[in-house]
This record gives C-alpha cells, structure tokens and sequence, in this order.
C-alpha cells in the first residue's frame, strides 16, 4: 500500500534538483553569462538551501533540532565564504595560494541568510 506523501515529494524533488546541478555543474550556465557572476548566484542559493534545510529538520519532526540547525548554519556560512572567496580572488585562481589554511570557518552569526549582505 503506498500512502500519497506530499512532504516526501517535496524532499525528493529537492533531492533531485540538487543531483542535476551535482551532475550537470557548469553546464547550466547560460552562454554567455561570466562564471564568476553565475557561480555567487548559485552559491547564494546554495547558502540559502543550507540554512532552509536545517529549519525544515525540525519543522517536519515537530521537535528542536540543535545539531541540525547549527551544521546547516555553519554549511550555509562556509558556502558564503567560498562565494566570497571566489569574488575576491576571482579568475578562478587557488583562493588559498602556497597551501594557506582550507578550513571551513565557525558560524559567525545564527541568523538568516535573508539578514546577511551578501557582497564581496
């Protein structure tokens, strides 16, 4: 017997569209359209989906959800600073030049993402 489950879809549709931009990556981007800006709108989606995915843990089970909330708010701050880090540097280039640290950094701020400027 299978039970009709809008919530499960709704994941599995995520799910999905997350696979196809894994998958396809750069490919999406329109002709042209600069990498560099098409990849910060991206990863500003991305962010945003990081912190939407540790609210909806614990909208969905009903129940707080501490440690899932605060790793989606450290991934979203490590996309942020990825997306910075490749405005900044820009070209494409190693951001951490002669093997600089490549850690993630410390959420800074658990706040949404619709708060935060983000600007290189």
């Amino acid at each position: 017997m299978t039970v009709e489950n809008a919530g499960v879809a709704l994941a599995r549709q995520a799910t999905d569209a997350l696979r196809r931009l894994d998958d396809q990556g750069r490919v999406l981007r329109p002709d042209g359209v600069d990498h560099f800006t098409w990849s910060a709108d991206v990863l500003d989606e991305l962010a945003r989906l990081a912190e939407t995915i540790g609210r909806a843990v614990e909208r969905v089970s009903g129940e707080s959800a501490p440690g899932a909330e605060s790793h989606a708010q450290a991934l979203a701050t490590a996309i942020v600073a990825h997306r910075n880090a490749l405005l900044r540097h820009g070209g494409g280039h190693d951001p951490f030049p002669g093997g600089g640290d490549r850690t993630n950094p410390e959420v800074t701020a658990a706040r949404s993402l619709g708060e935060l400027h983000l600007t290189a």
